[in-house]
């Protein structure tokens, strides 16, 4: 069972989505929220990637779905040197073929986060 819990959204929209007939799905984006406190974990960038794979993987397990059936993640990231946490996280929770990806390099993210990413399964 997973243990992990998926933080509530900070505005008015759905974690999770079904597309078309419902073999296609979207999640929102995920910002290192704990969601435990609902702040952010963001002492460093390293946490923050960490609690936002944790935040994708909570909200995929709570609708059935895994991080193995992500087919595409889009990542924001306010400083691309950050890149290589992310696909660190990528290559130790997914397992091959990894899924397609575009990264995003953005001025700023909500609450002050420096990295968001969304998926597509």
């Amino acid at each position: 069972m997973n243990k992990l819990k998926a933080p509530k959204p900070v505005g008015p929209y759905s974690l999770f989505r079904y597309l078309n007939d419902g073999s296609d799905w979207v999640t929102c984006g995920q910002i290192p929220l704990d969601p435990e406190s609902g702040e952010l974990n963001n002492e460093t960038i390293e946490q923050e990637v960490n609690q936002v794979f944790d935040n994708i993987e909570a909200v995929l397990a709570e609708n059935n779905k895994s991080i193995n059936d992500v087919k595409k993640f889009t990542v924001y990231l306010t400083d691309l040197v950050n890149t290589p946490l992310v696909n660190a996280q990528i290559e130790k929770r997914v397992s091959e073929p990894f899924p397609a990806r575009t990264t995003i390099q953005v001025s700023a993210l909500p609450m002050g986060s420096r990295v968001e990413i969304e998926c597509l399964g």
